[in-house]
This record gives C-alpha cells, structure tokens and sequence, in this order.
C-alpha cells in the first residue's frame, strides 16, 4: 500500500506476485530479473532493442521515455502500475497534448513493457489495462490545384522547392526522400525509377515522371549534389510547415503532399492495386480505407458509363 496508490492496485499485484511464487516454487517459471529503477531499465532496455530498430524509431521511443519520467518519479520498473499510466494519460491531456499523439505513446510503453515481460524484469504489462483514447477520424487531408500553387509560389529556398515536388510527384513517405535513407544510389537515370526503403524495410520501385526525373537529374548532374536531399529530418517538417503557413493553407503537413499524390492516381482511374503499390501500403484494405471518398465517387462515373451501353 506504500507503493501502489489504490487497495485494488496492491492487491491486484500482490495476487500476481503470489501466482508467479508458486510456479517458480513448481518449477514452471524463472524468478524475475533484478527490480531496476526506471532509468536504469530504459538504459538495459536500450541495449537490448539495439540492432533491431532503426536510430529514427529509438529517438521518438527515447522521447516518450523522458515525458513519462517528468510524471513519475524514478520508481522500480514494477511499481508502475496501470493506475499511475491512466495518471500519466490525463496528465499529457491536461498539458494539451492531442489524443492521437498519447496513444502513440501508451503504443510504445506497451512495447517497452512487452519487451521487459519477454526478458523477466516484469510480470504483468500494465500499459495492457489502459484504454486507448477515442480520435475522431478525419478524411485524407491532400490538395486543391490552387494550394499546390500557392505553397510552391510560398518557397524560397529551391531545395525545398525540389523537395515539396518530388513528394507530390513520388507520394513518399516524410524521410524517405532524405539523406539517411535515399542516396543517388537508388536513382536508376537509364529506367527513370527510383527506389524508395519504406516501413518495415520493405521497399518500393516508384517510375518518375517527367518533372520528377528533370529534377533529379539537374539535382545529380548539373548541381552535383552530394546527396538527393541532404536535409536533417526535423528541421524539414518545420521548414515546410511554415511554407503552409504562409501559404495560408490550413493543416498543411508534409503527409498531405503524400496524399495528394494518392489521390490524384485516383481521380484519374488508377487501379486501386497499382496506387497501393506506388504508395507502399500493408494491402490494398489500407489504400481503400484512405482514398474510399474518391473511390465512391468514380465508382459512381463508372456506372453512368453502362447508360450509353445499354
């Protein structure tokens, strides 16, 4: 009752305590890793995942970390319980940090947690007990002719300027244009094609077309420049959050030059395959969920096509 800060949370612990005793004792179970302090098992955990993620993903897991340790205190690793996560949870709330990004964070701690449950340091997975906060779904935000216009006429720094076109001309992902992970390397000139390393390292050939290819091509060539893009991750999302600024378009992000290229294959009757493919979903399910207000409508066109067979 020290520790925990409800009866029920104790007691539910000790219950679980007491069932991993008794298949220890019966030779069913391993004791448990020595009870560390959260710090001290970020670090173990650190050492553990390293090789298996990319440096990306353990920078945004090593900031979730630290937002979580300015709640808590520097507590042994099994005394954060479900009820002190609900906690943190409310507290991210009332710090305004919007619900989507919050259930980011419990998607990592529930990770983190997993990972320390498969190598004994934990029994239970608290973050499993949490809910998931309610994010209203919102249609894919891409855009208008007139706000391509408008956002490329707000850049005044040609790389970027490069940068914005070859997103709406590729449909790549944020980081998958830039130096750590795209290099001349995967530029085929002769084939105009490009290779693009995706999520999960799986990766995509996505032809380029013209403007694309001019593009790359003065860029390599002309410019003689040393990378695609050599431009550092976070300080480009800024960048061209400020040009959708100035460009006076509202919830402009680098996704939706993403989505405008997805929906612009779809307007013109690309087969919904081929734009899942050029994208790099999981399946064509992911692309039809995300495009499935464009669908209707051409679904829609493609049935008064039979009026004039008929």
């Amino acid at each position: 009752m020290k520790t925990f800060p409800t009866k029920k949370s104790a007691q539910e612990f000790k219950l679980a305590v007491e069932h991993k005793k008794a298949r220890i004792h019966a030779g069913m179970d391993e004791p448990l890793q020595m009870n560390l302090r959260f710090d001290e098992m970020v670090d173990v955990y650190l050492v553990i995942i390293e090789g298996q993620k990319k440096k990306r993903t353990i920078d945004r897991e090593r900031t979730v970390f630290k937002a979580l340790r300015l709640f808590i205190p520097n507590e042994r690793i099994r005394s954060i319980s479900p009820t002190i996560l609900r906690q943190y949870v409310q507290f991210r709330l009332d710090n305004g940090i919007k619900p989507a990004t919050v259930n980011s964070e419990l998607r990592t701690l529930k990770s983190f947690f997993n990972n320390l449950k498969a190598h004994d340091y934990v029994q239970i997975n608290p973050v499993m007990s949490v809910k998931m906060l309610t994010v209203d779904l919102k249609e894919p935000r891409s855009l208008t002719d007139k706000e391509v216009k408008n956002l490329l006429k707000a850049i005044d720094d040609p790389t970027y300027s490069d940068l914005v076109q070859m997103f709406l001309h590729t449909g790549a992902r944020r980081s998958e244009l830039l130096a750590s992970s795209f290099t001349w390397d995967d530029v085929d000139f002769k084939k105009r094609k490009i290779l693009l390393h995706g999520k999960f390292d799986k990766d995509r050939i996505v032809p380029l077309d013209e403007p694309a290819y001019q593009i790359m091509r003065r860029r390599r060539f002309i410019e003689h420049q040393e990378f695609p893009f050599d431009v550092d991750y976070h300080y480009m999302y800024k960048k061209i959050k400020k040009y959708f600024d100035a460009a006076n378009i509202p919830d402009g992000t680098v996704h939706a030059l993403r989505r405008t290229f997805g929906s612009k294959l779809v307007q013109q009757g690309v087969d919904i395959f081929i734009v899942s493919k050029l994208l790099g979903h999981s399946s064509v399910k992911v692309t039809e969920s995300h495009y499935i207000h464009i669908l209707g409508s051409n679904l829609k066109d493609g049935v008064r096509k039979l009026d004039n067979v008929w």
